[in-house]
């Protein structure tokens, strides 16, 4: 009698271990009638586990002439999820992951304190130097006296004048218009990003809007075998991940082996992947169907373009007087003291209300404090958003290309037997890159991967390997009965 629990109930390493032994003397190809024959374990453990090796080693699939799936390793057997040294890079990327998240809030909260302590520092002296040039020239008159009480009584006035409007105004309000105000101010605060968070998009930028996108492709994908009756052909997995052919031989192995599919051969040597298991389901309620593939553009910020402005502005700010600090110290330590006490006034009146607190360490507190310090910080505020805009650049261009080829796949899977490339101007804005010929590029790297033929015009090509594919993939499908993976009543 046949131990049953013995094939289904098996430990998934050590059959990996086996089978990467046995391909490994067999020079990285083997059919799966070869490594039963040779290792003794059952067929089903080794077709279950061999998608698995085929993803970590990133094998592809050849088919004979017999009409047999080979299973080759042309990178050989060095694994993308084990080893010594890929242990140590994980390790080391830790590490930094963990280094530059404390950094990153060091840095962020350094941001707070300089951009608008140094805005508010800025603004007070230069207010109080306004006031010490008053306060000095008032003292140098006698006869400021008069002239500052009829000041004084005019600003008493003004201020009188303004309270009773103030008072008047809200005093023949009705109750219903006072809490009208109340809640558009309420909204107003509510709909505003808080402040740190706003800089801090301006600077770092908003986290990856396709950090789950895995998910998002794997629901669509998993809506289109079902769509498809569970059997798709390579090039419907290439239109919902946007991977060219090459790496769409290696990277849907983790999908059979993730959804027990299995790849498949048919009578007109068509190599297609059947996956019966996402067949059986309670009910068919469309999940993943309007899930797009496509990846998102990652924006330079979530804020407004007014609001980027206005910190650049402040940090505009801090820099022409972090540069005036700086350049004024230098020329009075060094160069022509007169120049200061002549001409730069509010040097020469944050000078003396330091010194009065300071002493002779104002000077250098000018040089660094003021000087070094915030020019340094402000030339950082604005080299870190520049780098990270030229980054983000080429990242969307490599999303745009990736969104392209989906495009492009999809429209040749519908109509293998005339496909041109996409008019720019008709692409979605996510699909839209800035090189003109790269349609044409991705068609014709299609084209040969599908042996097409160019029309007469040489505008189009018609993919006759793709045309076949999808007729035979077609009556495969014919013969699958949607109830026979129905679950029943219950």
């Amino acid at each position: 009698m046949v131990d049953i629990k013995k094939v289904y109930d098996y430990k998934p390493e050590a059959v990996r271990d086996t089978l990467l032994g046995a391909l490994k003397k067999r020079k990285g190809e083997a059919t799966t009638a070869d490594l039963v024959a040779y290792t003794g374990l059952p067929k089903y453990q080794v077709e279950t586990e061999l998608p698995a090796l085929a993803d970590e080693y990133l094998g592809r699939l050849k088919v004979t002439q017999s009409g047999e799936i080979l299973y080759s390793f042309p990178r050989g057997f060095t694994s993308r999820y084990r080893g010594f040294g890929l242990s140590l890079r994980r390790g080391l990327k830790a590490v930094r992951k963990f280094f530059a998240a404390v950094a990153t809030y060091l840095f962020k909260a350094w941001i707070m304190v300089m951009l608008v302590g140094y805005f508010v520092l800025f603004l007070v002296l230069i207010v109080l130097s306004v006031v010490a040039s008053f306060a000095g020239s008032a003292s140098n008159r006698s006869s400021r006296s008069r002239s500052k009480g009829g000041g004084m009584m005019l600003t008493g006035r003004l201020i009188e004048l303004f309270i009773r409007i103030w008072f008047y105004n809200e005093l023949f309000k009705s109750p219903y218009q006072r809490r009208a105000g109340i809640e558009a101010r309420d909204r107003k605060r509510g709909n505003r990003r808080p402040l740190h968070k706003a800089i801090f998009s301006f600077v770092f930028g908003e986290p990856d809007p396709n950090g789950a996108h895995d998910a998002v492709e794997k629901r669509a994908f998993i809506a289109l075998v079902r769509a498809r009756k569970g059997i798709v052909l390579l090039e419907d997995y290439m239109a919902i991940t946007g991977l060219s052919p090459e790496a769409a031989e290696s990277a849907i192995n983790r999908y059979l082996y993730e959804f027990e599919g299995s790849p498949e051969v048919s009578d007109a040597g068509t190599v297609y992947f059947k996956f019966p298991a996402l067949l059986k389901r309670a009910r068919d309620d469309g999940a993943g169907a309007s899930d797009s593939p496509f990846k998102r553009l990652r924006p330079f910020s979530a804020n407004e373009a007014k609001s980027n402005a206005w910190y650049a502005g402040i940090n505009g700010f801090n820099l022409v007087l972090g540069a005036y600090f700086l350049l004024t110290s230098v020329s009075y330590g060094f160069i022509a003291p007169a120049l200061v006490t002549g001409g730069t006034w509010l040097y020469y009146n944050v000078l003396r209300l330091l010194y009065q607190v300071m002493g002779t360490g104002s000077l250098g507190f000018i040089t660094v404090g003021l000087g070094v310090v915030p020019l340094a910080f402000s030339i950082l505020f604005w080299l870190v958003p520049a780098l990270r805009y030229g980054r983000l650049g080429r990242e969307n261009e490599r999303i745009k290309e990736e969104n392209l080829r989906r495009v492009l796949y999809a429209q040749a899977v519908r109509s293998p037997s005339l496909v041109r490339a996409p008019d720019p101007v008709s692409l979605p804005e996510a699909a839209k890159v800035k090189n003109p010929k790269a349609p044409i590029r991705v068609l014709e790297e299609l084209a040969a991967y599908e042996r097409g033929d160019p029309t007469t015009d040489g505008r189009a090509w018609r993919l006759t390997e793709l045309e076949r594919k999808t007729a035979d993939a077609e009556v495969l499908r014919s013969s699958i009965k949607q109830e026979d993976y129905r679950l029943g009543d219950v």
